[in-house]
């Protein structure tokens, strides 16, 4: 299994700037070498940034948008408009603003509730991944405080998912909204490259455990993202890797 990468920057700022631009070299390959790639985003704090990036000059015009899809790595379960959905803010940050093809935008659908939107997104992502070789090509995620990525939280049922689940439901979640939908482990498993952005020193403690302390995801979930197949990269502002 590779071993992650670590790379640290001095702000929050310099760290989103280099996620941009590692995202567009690695979405522009993927485009050249195969016609399409498939893109799976997160909310959080770092996302935005980084969009904000891909979304000017010179980067914007470096990524064929119009080969890409996107899906969600986990969604809250709330309407599309509301301020904790991540589709909202990727919409305002990111997909208004390139010219992703609609049809190629894929959303949870949150209004079915958290167990059928895990269902229909479970038999939507099957799907994508068949059409991309059974590979996502970047999934761009985050970590908390508590070692969560994606809607994994530590001690949750979701860690023990069987192999076929791509996606599953999420109830009682100890961050607000308790709803959610998220990918599974296995899913995330079979991305090409993986960034972990983490910033703050709020997380310095779970970015230590994760990197250097011993194998426990049911108590550090984002230990469980490890491609046997894949390059997985922890981006980091000094705050974060101020542990390790």
């Amino acid at each position: 299994m590779p071993t992650p990468e670590i790379l640290i920057y001095p702000t929050l700022e310099a760290l989103q700037a280099a996620a941009a631009e590692c995202c567009a070299t690695i979405l522009a390959e993927r485009v050249a070498a195969q016609g399409r790639a498939l893109l799976a985003i997160s909310g959080g704090t770092a996302p935005p940034g980084v969009f904000l990036h891909l979304c000017g000059a010179p980067l914007r015009e470096q990524v064929p948008w119009e080969h890409i899809s996107v899906l969600w790595a986990d969604e809250r379960v709330v309407p599309f408009d509301h301020p904790a959905s991540n589709y909202r803010q990727a919409r305002a940050t990111l997909l208004d603003h390139v010219p992703i093809p609609s049809l190629q935008v894929y959303p949870v659908a949150t209004y079915y509730g958290p167990t059928q939107a895990a269902a229909v997104y479970d038999r939507q992502v099957a799907a994508l991944l068949e059409a991309h070789a059974g590979r996502l090509t970047l999934a761009l995620l985050g970590m908390g405080p508590d070692g969560h990525t994606a809607s994994l939280f530590p001690g949750f049922p979701q860690l023990d998912a069987p192999p076929t689940a791509l996606v599953l439901a999420v109830t009682g979640a100890p961050k607000p909204p308790p709803e959610r939908v998220t990918l599974t482990a296995h899913a995330l498993n079979r991305a090409d490259h993986v960034l972990f952005l983490v910033a703050g020193a709020d997380k310095a403690a779970s970015v230590r455990a994760a990197l250097h302390g011993p194998d426990e995801p049911h108590t550090i979930p984002a230990q469980l993202v490890r491609p046997a197949q894949g390059r997985v990269v922890w981006m980091l502002d000094a705050a974060a890797a101020a542990q390790i």
